[in-house]
């Protein structure tokens, strides 16, 4: 029998950040924790029992950044858009008792933000494991549905100049309205077609497609596609290579050699030894601006650690990357801290892929009267 005057919810909060943080922790605090651990019951250690109820509230505000990928308040926020949304409105009666609105959106923000199994969530919030699947789900499809369109959009006619003046660097590389680039996120290799989700590093993984503004904030979303796919293909295949010009207007997306030359898309010059100095201050410029799109994608991955690897099906993967970029925009858009997410982006990952669309006349005339204008 545990000793009734130890406070179960402390103890497990302290046993875990003691399991996190132990470098930290004295010789005899850790040797307190370990006898009143052996004290527990045993089925308090299979699963912790009102977690959310008795559990969360104990911790501090960085505690619970760390567990749940972004603070209380970014969490209390997004907490009231769901309650609003159809999904999590319950008007029957009867049945088994609802679980709340906090308590599902905390079990979708440990599993996007951990790689613990559907198995260790459920016993930590004291429910089935089909009832966490079914809870995420709902999670997701309702984020999905009701919140990408606010959460996920293009500058508007007013917002378009801050944006620009904010990745012209100084007006060194004028009319930038967004920096364009592809991601793999590795999966579990399918049963049907597996073979196509393997890309040229050997692994199964779904392909990414984002555009993002200097503050990482992501503009547009395309994915799905299998990892083999080359970007450029990805692109034609997506409403962006529609509708791009009519959004970007007399402004640019900046991307890199993978990717054709438009108007409204401008990529390095392909060095072939004999650049001269303009052409070579133009991809110094542009590598410089286009950095953002990578250091938005390790900060997704930094975050959202479930971005590493994503053990469902395809279909439900692309919901959970998708749900993931909505929770990351909606981080930065409350001004959630980031930089102890923000894991070391690969910037100089070379293009292995031939480049399969030729590049336009009329971009390429653009980029030439750019490179000849930097200071």
């Amino acid at each position: 029998m545990a000793d009734s005057n130890i406070n179960i919810p402390l103890l497990i909060s302290l046993l875990e950040d003691s399991g996190e943080e132990s470098d930290d922790m004295g010789e005899e605090t850790m040797t307190v924790l370990m006898g009143a651990e052996c004290s527990l019951p045993l089925e308090l250690k299979a699963k912790i029992l009102d977690y959310t109820e008795s559990v969360v509230p104990f911790y501090d505000d960085e505690s619970f950044r760390r567990k749940f990928r972004m603070s209380k308040g970014t969490f209390h926020i997004l907490s009231q858009y769901l309650k609003d949304l159809p999904e999590f409105s319950y008007d029957h009666p009867g049945g088994k008792e609802h679980v709340s609105v906090e308590k599902q959106l905390l079990m979708t923000l440990w599993y996007l933000g951990s790689c613990d199994t559907i198995d260790k969530i459920g016993d930590r919030f004291g429910i089935s494991t089909s009832s966490v699947i079914r809870c995420r789900n709902r999670v997701l499809a309702a984020v999905n549905r009701h919140l990408k369109q606010r959460f996920i959009v293009w500058p508007n006619a007013q917002k378009i100049p801050e944006v620009v003046a904010s990745l012209n660097r100084g007006m060194f590389f004028p009319g930038i309205i967004g920096a364009l680039h592809g991601s793999h996120i590795e999966i579990k290799k399918p049963a049907a077609h597996g073979n196509s989700y393997i890309n040229r590093k050997g692994f199964a993984s779904l392909q990414v497609q984002a555009v993002c503004t200097d503050n990482m904030m992501f503009t547009h979303i395309f994915t799905g596609y299998p990892g083999s796919c080359h970007d450029a293909r990805i692109l034609r295949n997506s409403d962006l290579w529609q509708i791009g010009q009519i959004l970007c207007g007399e402004n640019h997306i900046i991307a890199d050699a993978a990717y054709p030359i438009r108007k409204w898309i401008l990529t390095p010059y392909r060095d072939n030894g004999h650049l001269n100095a303009s052409q070579r201050k133009f991809n110094k410029y542009l590598s410089s601006c286009r950095v953002v799109i990578e250091r938005a994608f390790a900060l997704l991955k930094g975050r959202f650690r479930r971005m590493k690897y994503i053990d469902t099906c395809v279909r439900t993967a692309v919901s959970i990357i998708m749900c993931s970029c909505i929770f990351h925009n909606i981080c930065i858009v409350n001004h959630d801290a980031m930089n102890d997410f923000l894991e070391d982006a690969n910037i100089s990952n070379p293009v292995l892929n031939p480049i399969c669309l030729q590049d336009n006349a009329e971009g390429v005339r653009k980029g030439d009267t750019i490179a000849a204008h930097l200071i």
